[in-house]
């Protein structure tokens, strides 16, 4: 009953129903000059003024709905953020070396601890290795026949150190493959939601001739990407840390009456926008004669226009679950056990091995190589959430900007009418023609070419 109530009310959108607008129409059409309306009867001159207020205040509505007087929270730059995460061209998309930096500086201030920990404890005991090798070398000079067998034996495991070397470089570069395909899917499939919802956008203003129900389309699509982030996130619209909900009330995009009903649903809640975007639909396609869905019962296309916006929402409602299987089906936790024991035991034994070989630059190479190695795993640990608010985390907040500002771009197109009146049939198809291919030579010799064989 609520999800009924929401989705047939206007809500908080102060744009009047179509009825409402065919009511002033007639109400206005008699009264067209100020004299006219001196001319009038008392009681009718009231109910022209009324009217004509009436129509003012609608033309108002239409100019810039009440949810959409209030712009993201970057304004105007927020209209020109493309999906890259850039904000009005104020940030610059990042390079391979700056995500790099990014990555690696945001790996060292988490584990900090971990890291220098494992290459402290690794040169300490490289340390070891070389004195006991130094050791067993000078023991080998004064002739001692076992010292130099041990030297010997130990030098032969250098082949042996190098299959353990090659499998434990195999499990570093596939955990961190693993670890990087989690962050690049998880930006794909936000930026396939980006171009549903602007796709739904474009269909809910070129085809829902309804105004209160195709405003109240726009809302719910901008309210499923705050919500699909607030739950990538582990928190929800309406929570205590959450700021988005009580942004999209202060900006108009939800009443409070709709925000405490998706805060009192027991279910995640961008499947609740999803649910509310279906809703809207079902109420266009009940109102009849072409005022609901802009092709009337009689048309063919009109059923067809169902399964236009049931395969976009459809695509919506896929997304929300790869995120969700994303964000949930991370690294087995013995999976990261095994690559770090791994660490340890390749570079413990290595150690003792190249200490016989290279003496006293075992410990140079081992503190150098385990440090870019811990890297590597920090790395990787860094890029399996990629939904949470590191540098290198997926940037939310700036794609859900996104999605507003271009929503509500492609609302004011449709209110301005710029789109119906581009997309009108030319007066003069030739000089249409003649227009766009001016200034094309190869075009011109080809017409030239054929006005000379018609003249033949």
């Amino acid at each position: 009953m609520k999800m009924a109530a929401l989705s047939s009310s206007s809500g908080s959108s102060n744009v009047p129903l179509d009825d409402e607008y065919d009511d002033i129409e007639r109400e206005t059409t008699s009264a067209s000059t100020e004299d006219a309306d001196d001319e009038q009867p008392p009681e009718r001159s009231q109910v022209v003024k009324k009217a004509r207020l009436r129509r003012a205040s609608f033309s108002a509505a239409v100019a810039e709905p009440a949810w959409n007087k209030i712009r993201g929270r970057n304004d105007s730059d927020a209209r020109l953020a493309g999906p890259d995460g850039r904000v009005g061209g104020g940030q610059k998309p990042k390079d391979g070396t700056e995500f790099f930096l990014t990555l690696l500086s945001e790996s060292l201030d988490g584990s900090k601890v971990f890291v220098a920990g494992s290459v402290l404890s690794l040169s300490a005991w490289s340390v070891l290795c070389a004195l006991f090798s130094g050791w067993l070398a000078g023991l080998a000079n004064d002739g001692v026949p076992r010292a130099e067998r041990w030297l010997e034996h130990i030098q032969e495991c250098s082949s042996a150190i190098g299959v353990i070397g090659t499998l434990f470089v195999f499990t570093l570069v596939f955990r961190f493959n693993q670890c990087y395909d989690r962050w690049w899917q998880a930006h794909l499939h936000w930026g396939d939601m980006i171009s549903k919802c602007l796709d739904l956008a474009i269909m809910n203003r070129r085809w829902i001739a309804h105004r209160a129900l195709g405003d109240k389309l726009s809302r719910w699509i901008i309210v499923y990407a705050y919500a699909s982030k607030a739950l990538l996130r582990g928190s929800s619209l309406g929570a205590a840390d959450d700021v988005d909900g009580p942004g999209l009330v202060d900006r108009g995009i939800l009443s409070r009456e709709e925000l405490d009903a998706v805060c009192d649903s027991p279910c995640w809640q961008p499947y609740f926008a999803i649910e509310m975007i279906r809703a809207v639909l079902v109420e266009a396609h009940k109102v009849p004669g072409g005022r609901g869905i802009t092709f009337d019962e009689t048309n063919k296309i009109h059923g067809q226009t169902f399964r236009c916006f049931d395969g976009v929402i459809k695509g919506m409602t896929a997304l929300v679950g790869d995120n969700i299987r994303t964000r949930s089906s991370g690294l087995p936790a013995s999976y990261d056990a095994i690559t770090t024991m791994s660490f340890f035991v390749f570079f413990g034994l290595a150690s003792f091995v190249w200490s016989a070989g290279v003496g006293w630059m075992t410990p140079v190479i081992v503190a150098t190589a385990s440090f870019l190695t811990v890297l590597l795993i920090v790395m990787g640990s860094n890029l399996v959430d990629p939904f949470g608010f590191d540098k290198v985390d997926i940037p939310m907040e700036e794609f859900c900007e996104t999605i507003e500002a271009q929503v509500h771009a492609i609302d004011e197109r449709s209110r301005s009418g710029i789109i119906d009146k581009l997309s009108s049939a030319p007066r003069s198809l030739r000089t249409l023609v003649r227009r766009a291919t001016f200034h094309m030579d190869v075009l011109k010799r080809s017409v030239s070419v054929k006005s000379v064989v018609k003249r033949q």
